[in-house]
């Protein structure tokens, strides 16, 4: 039988790229369509490398453990959530292996067919994803400068700003930082920092936690802000505190999930 190397590519890259939208799906995370093609692209130049003659070691163990890892850098980044995305990316590719080995076939159609089942119940199945947790894509712009973040879809947070009754985006400390290099102590003392840089146009949020009341958070109407590509009315508050040990990086009230 002849085997084709832009063949053997192209069916890496669609197996590839479905097992990675299912990951998301059920991880709770956007599909991210762009970074899980251009992992998908990784593993399509791999498994077409390991065809050349003179790099078929590529095949071994080690170099497609070094492969995935590589794809699910590309596909998730490098946070907290990455390594749990790229340890379920490859319980997806065992299954994928599983279900073409029982079907006996290496037929193009049918192994794609496969991957799709996958992706299909990892949305359908799983609803989407396989916990409680949602997360969105925000992107903030302001004062020329921009930060891109996950979001928590938190339907238990119901901020809102007290003159307009609008709902606010809560970012952290990190966000912050990057948009307007805010320190933690000046983001704890949002008073105190409204009276040294008025001009900046901040205003203050009212909150409460539980046992705790009467606080205050920074709060800016950012440019632009879009949550989940959806555009927003842009008022954000600053939070002092780091979220979820670091895994996501804002709270959204959970009307855009």
């Amino acid at each position: 039988m002849v085997v084709y190397l832009d063949g053997v590519m192209g069916l890496n890259f669609l197996v590839d790229w479905l097992l990675l939208l299912g990951v998301n799906r059920m991880s709770g995370f956007p599909p991210g369509v762009k970074r899980t093609a251009a992992a998908a692209a990784v593993g399509g130049g791999y498994a077409g490398m390991c065809m050349v003659p003179g790099f078929t070691f590529l095949g071994s163990a080690l170099w497609r453990g070094v492969s995935l890892g590589v794809m699910s850098m590309t596909a998730f980044g490098m946070d907290r959530t990455a390594f749990r995305r790229g340890v379920l990316f490859v319980v997806l590719s065992m299954a994928m292996g599983g279900l073409a080995l029982s079907l006996d076939s290496g037929h193009f159609l049918e192994i794609v067919g496969c991957a799709g089942a996958l992706a299909l119940l990892c949305r359908m199945g799983f609803r989407g994803k396989a916990g409680t947790q949602n997360f969105l894509p925000v992107r903030i712009e302001h004062g020329g400068k921009r930060v891109e973040l996950t979001a928590l879809a938190d339907t238990g947070n119901t901020l809102r700003d007290p003159v307009s009754g609008e709902a606010v985006l809560v970012a952290d400390a990190r966000a912050a930082k990057d948009l307007l290099g805010l320190t933690v102590e000046e983001l704890s003392d949002p008073v105190g920092t409204m009276a040294k840089r008025p001009e900046a146009g901040f205003r203050l949020i009212p909150y409460q936690t539980v046992g705790q009341r009467g606080t205050f958070l920074l709060g800016l109407r950012c440019g632009k802000v879009l949550i989940n590509g959806k555009i927003t009315g842009g008022l954000t508050a600053f939070s002092p505190q780091m979220f979820g040990n670091g895994e996501y990086g804002a709270l959204t009230g959970g009307q855009y999930g």
